[in-house]
């Protein structure tokens, strides 16, 4: 028998006596219902044919970039006007001691619903939140963040509109064959000509992006070795199938960027331990970044200021949503930035930022996001969202 033909009928046997002993117990682990399931609704009920009103542009809110998938949004809703809210009970703690990243989520939001409001037959005035992001009363619960005030208009369909549900971050490595475009990031750039108080850095030469990368994967070793950071991480990720559908927030595996066997062998096998978990995470930063050829920063004049951090979100909303529509690939990778508030939360010596000043060569500039670009290699996978019911107060 040759050699070929022999591992072929490996293969299939293998496959045979897996499904054979497994299939049950992978049905009930969500291993053939990737991106079904309640879950995963409002990515395809997003625009129903039902008139709507104002409710639509909430719709597309939720599908919005946002951090660990915390969903931190509610909304208050009525034919003329959108109040959105930080829903503080979803803050990720001392990953995000200061509400950074979750107003920057909250800014992702607001971009869907500024595409959606024209799309919708609304001419909008948007008003921002300002002061500063710990610019809260004791024990609230929520802060209003930003409204749109809505009124009637012609039907205008944005060239990033129907790019809403197919953005999605993709956790796989990318094609290390394949550079971006000068002209994509050129095309990047001029996104940020008109804000004076956001600027954008890209890495693309070896040099940079392995300083980059480096401090990056330092930054992870140090919030694993913080037993509050990443217990507040943790917290959010959803390692069983029935635990996504009842929350339907927070990160699962389907999304994480492995291949399908090797999702299908994560959901059946037994249950790892936490170090082994933190030790994948860092070998994961280590891979991918390795193979992505952009990375990039988002930086602000103001580092703990509502509306540029609300802005920097609507950025990064744009820039993912026009990547989506040049067969890009992008993820988010904020160790570094959370690093930096959790140094200056503890009263520590400021190497992150430092080491971020050093990496821009601008000081005035803080980077409040971080992020890679690049061509993929699979495809990015959806994350779970609530449904409209349970956002809107």
């Amino acid at each position: 028998m040759k050699k070929r033909t022999f591992l072929k009928l490996m293969s299939a046997t293998t496959v045979t006596v897996l499904v054979a002993g497994g299939v049950y117990q992978a049905h009930g682990k969500g291993v053939f219902s990737t991106g079904k399931g309640p879950a995963y609704e409002p990515w395809h009920t997003w625009r129903t044919d039902e008139p709507e009103g104002s409710l639509a542009l909430v719709r597309a809110a939720i599908l919005a970039a946002n951090p660990h998938n915390t969903q931190p949004w509610l909304f208050q809703v009525t034919e003329s006007q959108i109040e959105l809210y930080a829903d503080i009970s979803r803050h990720l703690g001392t990953m995000d001691p200061y509400f950074r990243e979750m107003y920057i989520g909250l800014g992702c939001a607001i971009e869907n619903m500024i595409l959606a409001a024209s799309a919708n037959g609304y001419q909008y005035q948007l008003t921002l939140g300002s002061g500063t992001l710990t610019d809260l009363p004791p024990n609230a619960k929520l802060k209003r963040v930003a409204t749109l005030k809505l009124s009637s208009g012609p039907v205008v369909i944005p060239p990033l509109y129907d790019a809403i549900p197919n953005r999605h971050t993709n956790r796989a490595v990318y094609d290390s064959n394949r550079s971006v475009e000068s002209e994509v990031l050129e095309t990047f750039q001029a996104l940020f000509q008109s804000e004076s108080d956001l600027k954008l850095f890209l890495f693309t030469s070896e040099a940079a992006r392995h300083r980059f990368a480096a401090g990056t994967v330092r930054a992870t070793e140090q919030i694993v070795a913080d037993a509050d950071m990443i217990h507040d991480s943790g917290r959010w990720f959803r390692p069983t199938w029935q635990e996504l559908q009842k929350h339907r927030s927070g990160v699962h595996i389907d999304a994480s960027g492995m291949t399908a066997m090797n999702r299908a062998l994560a959901k059946v096998s037994p249950p790892i331990s936490e170090e082994t978990a933190h030790q994948a995470w860092i070998d994961a930063t280590k891979i991918t970044l390795a193979s992505t050829p952009v990375l990039g920063l988002i930086s602000v004049r103001d580092l703990y200021d509502q509306s540029q951090s609300l802005k920097a979100g609507q950025l990064w909303q744009r820039m993912h949503l026009w990547a989506t529509t040049q067969g890009l690939a992008a993820q988010p990778i904020n160790q570094l930035p959370e690093m930096v508030d959790r140094e200056l939360q503890l009263g520590e010596e400021p190497r992150t930022a430092q080491f971020l000043a050093q990496l821009s060569g601008d000081p005035l500039w803080k980077p409040t996001f971080a992020f890679r670009l690049g061509y993929p290699t699979l495809e990015g996978l959806v994350s779970a969202r609530r449904p409209v019911e349970d956002v809107v107060v």
